[in-house]
């Protein structure tokens, strides 16, 4: 009997090999010191609170091998977004800006996708400058029914000068609800962080 689209129990279609392979992951491993530096030149410049261990975030963590301790900043401002980072043993970053956008650094990281570590901490550092300077909103919106249908989360940068990039995901119904504290709609419109 013939498996998923015809292939013999149920393995997946054969793909072109450079699709997840990766020779070079090591390539990645300057993401991990980009992104201490990063953290370094926050806590100088900004009012935040650093928090560092495993399992702040698990949910960020999930399925995960962690290379070293989460690190959390959460700025003194409760308006402004809070920011979270794993670092995955791949080597790579996975980050929570806010309370719903999560974002991969590198997003794939295989030989077809040919990603560099230059390109990828480039787009760090646009992101968590949206962030600290209130460039950025999230958004959740749940159905009218939820266990009928989905919701949606939504996720906005504002770079100046550059593409505003928006990230836009359906969502279970309930996780929807639950994220938007019960309501139809909420929209988190972040703070820029407070300066030292």
């Amino acid at each position: 009997m013939s498996g998923w689209f015809g292939y013999a129990g149920g393995e997946e279609p054969p793909v072109d090999a450079a699709y997840g392979r990766v020779t070079n992951a090591e390539r990645f491993l300057p993401l991990h010191t980009a992104m201490l530096e990063i953290i370094d030149r926050l806590l100088d410049d900004f009012n935040v609170e650093c928090t560092e261990g495993f399992g702040l975030d698990g949910e960020l963590e999930r399925g995960l091998d962690i290379a070293r301790p989460d690190v959390k900043l959460t700025p003194g401002n409760p308006d402004a977004a809070s920011l979270v980072v794993a670092f995955t043993t791949f080597p790579g970053l996975h980050v929570r800006f806010g309370r719903w956008c999560t974002e991969l650094f590198p997003v794939c990281g295989c030989d077809a996708c040919d990603e560099s570590a230059k390109d990828e901490i480039d787009r760090l550092k646009d992101m968590v400058g949206d962030v600290v300077a209130g460039r950025f909103s999230e958004t959740a919106k749940s159905p009218l029914i939820s266990f009928i249908r989905s919701g949606w989360k939504e996720a906005k940068f504002r770079s100046p000068g550059k593409r505003r990039f928006t990230r836009r995901s359906r969502v279970d119904g309930f996780r929807a609800r639950e994220m938007a504290g019960g309501r139809r709609r909420l929209d988190l419109n972040w703070k820029p962080w407070p300066r030292r």
